[in-house]
């Protein structure tokens, strides 16, 4: 399986909890796609996707599991909704699709909507995690999301923005989430 595990806004690769999930999938004899896209602090919608799809180029669709952190989420719904067929799969951590007006990232919001549908066409599977108290998401949004991608979220209690701030340089419930989506592939 191939994973693909994008920053957010502000971020890099491997900040957070996201090289120890690299190691740890890794490990389990999975491959991981893990760059630093440009500009991180103001990035360019239009050059994301595009820097995704240029990731990706070489791994089948079907064996793809997006994982994305914040505003990376918006990026990996940007490139799922051109897929022709669907991904493996899609996790969301501290997600969201609606632009909701904060300075740092309503420019990106607003240049375009999520198509909702086409995300659930075009992935197998999806996984939400976020936390009960984010304090850079609103819990609107938050619950906009898994609610319009017809997904039961996981509500991680004081979980804040399941970043470094709240102690998350580790993720067991996502590394777990992971691998069941690994282990379903081969079943299906």
């Amino acid at each position: 399986m191939h994973y693909i595990i994008i920053h957010g806004i502000q971020g890099h690769a491997g900040k957070h909890w996201q090289g120890w999930l690299s190691d740890q999938l890794k490990e389990n004899g999975h491959n991981i796609v893990m760059e630093t896209f440009p500009n991180s602090d103001k990035p360019d919608r239009k050059i994301w996707v595009n820097f995704l799809k240029s990731l990706t180029e070489d791994i089948p669709i079907n064996q793809q599991i997006l994982i994305g952190h914040s505003l990376g989420v918006v990026t990996a719904m940007d490139y799922i909704e051109q897929l022709r067929k669907p991904c493996r799969g899609l996790i969301s951590v501290s997600g969201f699709a609606r632009d909701y007006h904060h300075p740092l990232n309503s420019y990106f919001l607003a240049e375009k909507d999520i198509d909702i549908q086409m995300i659930r066409k075009n992935t197998r599977e999806i996984e939400i995690f976020y936390g009960d108290d984010d304090p850079y998401v609103p819990q609107i949004e938050l619950k906009y999301l898994a609610k319009s991608l017809n997904v039961k979220p996981v509500v991680i209690k004081n979980g804040g923005h399941l970043n470094t701030d709240t102690g998350y340089t580790e993720f067991p419930q996502l590394l777990k989430k992971c691998l069941e989506f690994a282990e379903e592939s081969l079943t299906s």
